[in-house]
């Protein structure tokens, strides 16, 4: 077909008219510019808090250059973040479920904080909780650890001891101390075994007893001093005290979440028979 023919047609004149009025639209346009979807932004007050974790790390205040590392690091973490989300790369990833319910908990239990510990709540969690903060019986005492299979002796070697022969003559070489000062009962059995330290709780004091047996074999005991487990006054434990208050507010505040939390939503679950018969 002649080009005169092809110039002549409508069809064409059509197209030309169109990309004519097209183009001056264009020029002609003032109104801005739609912004790019995801668009990453980063206000002066977040730049901030960005300086300031520098600040509390490193004991000192970033240099113009770090502050532009900081910031570029940032807009790389929340591309790659927002890529990664994109792409459903945080499903099925069991460390990054776990993180995200950490942060939950973290914000569910953010009020204790901000709870008021007065002495009268504290107080009221002591006598709740007498045996968290009861400070275990002390005692002090000698030993000697008898020879193996010759418990038939401790009279013997007992009667010794009371005529004021030295201990370390008697009984069986050992690196168990031979004389404890005044030690918690808990700590005495962490070296004695399990027991021990109750058993001599109920010995009587001065004068040589036994045989009571430890992990480590037979002993003869002599207890020179004790003191009986006691709840002491608020005064002396405050601190304590207010640390499990302030744990057990946490918890609190936390299982009223989650309760609140699982009632948004219809929960089914199997039951535990159901799983274990698979």
């Amino acid at each position: 077909m002649p080009i005169r023919t092809i110039l002549r047609s409508p069809l064409v004149h059509f197209f030309a008219l169109a990309g004519f009025i097209f183009a001056l639209y264009t020029v002609l346009d003032d109104a801005p510019a739609t912004p790019a979807p995801d668009a990453i932004t980063l206000s002066p007050e977040e730049a901030g808090r960005l300086v300031t974790r520098f600040t509390k790390t490193w004991n000192r205040p970033p240099s113009a250059e770090e502050v532009k590392g900081l910031i570029r690091a940032w807009a790389l973490e929340e591309a790659y973040v927002r890529d990664a989300l994109a792409l459903g790369l945080d499903q099925g990833d069991q460390v990054i479920r776990q993180r995200l319910m950490l942060k939950m908990q973290f914000l569910a239990e953010s009020g204790a904080a901000a709870e008021k510990a007065d002495d009268a709540a504290l107080q009221a969690y002591l006598n709740e909780n007498p045996e968290r903060f009861r400070q275990p019986g002390r005692l002090a005492f000698s030993q000697v650890l008898l020879p193996p299979g010759r418990a038939e002796e401790a009279p013997k070697i007992r009667a010794a001891l009371e005529n004021g022969t030295d201990p370390a003559t008697l009984g069986k070489a050992s690196l168990l101390p031979a004389t404890l000062p005044m030690t918690p009962v808990p700590a005495i059995d962490r070296t004695f075994g399990d027991g021990f330290g109750e058993t001599l709780a109920g010995l009587a004091e001065g004068r040589w007893e036994g045989p009571v047996k430890s992990s480590y074999g037979l002993h003869l005991v002599r207890v020179t001093g004790r003191t009986e487990a006691a709840l002491p006054p608020l005064a002396e434990i405050r601190g304590r005290v207010e640390t499990e208050w302030r744990a057990a507010k946490a918890r609190e505040m936390r299982e009223a979440f989650e309760k609140a939390l699982l009632a948004r939503y219809t929960v089914t679950l199997p039951s535990a028979d159901e799983v274990l018969a698979q």
